[in-house]
């Protein structure tokens, strides 16, 4: 276990769309592994850092011994499966206001090769109401454990039931997820108040026309659960 060993070589199999880098890159520290128990913890961290990106199905890690006429050496093969380019989604939902609603999702996975997520979302109610969101998930930029979310999008609420007006967003916001519990986020939208009934208060009506919100809001959670979900 704790015998000096070299690893000589690392083999990548099965990639068809991913960069070649991004695999290299979480597998360079294998190089550095100076004996079979540091080998083996460095392939259980590269596994870890390769399924974070979330493209692959499979990703199997293979340790051998290295030629005959270098002892005390180790060859690695590591051999993925991709995830499937596209995925649709759909489904019926009823928000709490009561009103009905259809929204459609389709995403195209890994599509450049950075293990990019790229989705698109259409929500629609049966009554004003309507979500539209194009959002690119980018997993461990620059190698490291830290996830960037950038979205466009746009949203009609209908309050009418209960307020007697209509809300529109629109704008983008980039959400930036680290490996703890903690998220940063930035947004910027321009609001629009509406009364199409004219029957609102004259608190909503004070509020009617177009203003611009800019926010910048940190987050952090935990789970004090006996057994996490």
């Amino acid at each position: 276990k704790d015998k000096p060993i070299a690893v000589e070589s690392v083999e990548i199999q099965g990639i068809e769309r991913t960069r070649r880098g991004i695999l290299e890159a979480a597998l360079e520290p294998l190089y550095r592994a100076s004996s079979l128990d540091d080998l083996r913890d460095k392939c259980v961290d590269a596994n870890g850092a390769l399924n974070a990106y979330d493209v692959f199905e499979s990703i199997d890690i293979v340790c051998d011994a290295g030629a005959s006429s270098r002892p005390d050496t180790a060859s690695v093969i590591v051999r993925v499966e991709e995830k499937k380019r596209l995925n649709l989604k759909g489904g019926a939902f009823v928000s709490q206001s009561g009103e009905g609603s259809m929204e459609l999702s389709a995403g195209v996975n890994n599509a450049l090769g950075y293990a990019e997520k790229v989705d698109v979302e259409i929500a629609r109610g049966h009554e004003r109401s309507s979500t539209y969101t194009l959002s690119w998930h980018q997993p461990r930029v620059r190698n490291e454990d830290v996830d960037v979310v950038t979205r466009a999008f746009q949203s009609v609420t209908c309050e009418k039931r209960l307020s007697s007006f209509d809300e529109t967003d629109r704008g983008v916001s980039v959400q930036v997820l680290g490996g703890g519990p903690a998220t940063l986020e930035y947004a910027l939208v321009l609001r629009e108040i509406a009364d199409p009934t004219r029957l609102a208060s004259r608190a909503v009506r004070n509020q009617l026309g177009h203003s611009l919100k800019s926010s910048l809001s940190y987050s952090i959670g935990g789970d004090a659960r006996d057994r996490a979900v």
